[in-house]
């Protein structure tokens, strides 16, 4: 079984099939954080401006693995979308929102060897510690009433 590599924006959001007769679209330079809304505008026939400016005193979003893909949440309504490691700005396509800084792990292609050792694609799931949306972290201090250590 060959090894699927963890889904990246570069990777997910591609341009359309040219039509019969017409020049294929290169999307190689657009920046990866704004690949979304490109795909949102053909696929799904969603005219979405693309952010421009950044939120003032945002909390940042942080970067995390869900079934074999890097995906952003959005703070505000819970939307994710498939982001870019190398570009770490998020913008939600519900809100609309501007950009928020995107956290990146320190080093994503490490991350993504662990993930690779896990053959089922489905189960591929990563969260950085410092998230405080991370659900495995332990509390850091003892919560009153709870069960001995």
């Amino acid at each position: 079984m060959p090894d699927v590599p963890v889904v990246r924006a570069e990777a997910y959001y591609l341009p359309p099939p040219p039509r019969r007769g017409q020049i294929p679209q290169d999307w190689s330079q657009i920046p990866g954080a704004e690949l979304v809304y490109h795909w949102l505008n053909y696929r799904m026939g969603r005219r979405m401006p693309i952010p421009t400016e950044f939120v003032p005193d945002a909390a940042p979003v942080y970067a995390r693995i869900n079934q074999n893909r890097w995906i952003g949440d959005c703070p505000v309504c819970g939307n994710a979308a498939i982001i870019s490691l190398n570009d770490p700005r998020f913008g939600c396509t519900e809100c609309p929102r501007d950009w928020v800084e995107l956290i990146l792990p320190a080093d994503p292609l490490a991350v993504e060897a662990e993930m690779l050792a896990i053959p089922q694609t489905y189960l591929r799931n990563w969260w950085a510690d410092d998230d405080p949306s991370n659900p495995t972290v332990p509390p850091a201090e003892p919560v009153e009433g709870a069960p001995p250590k």
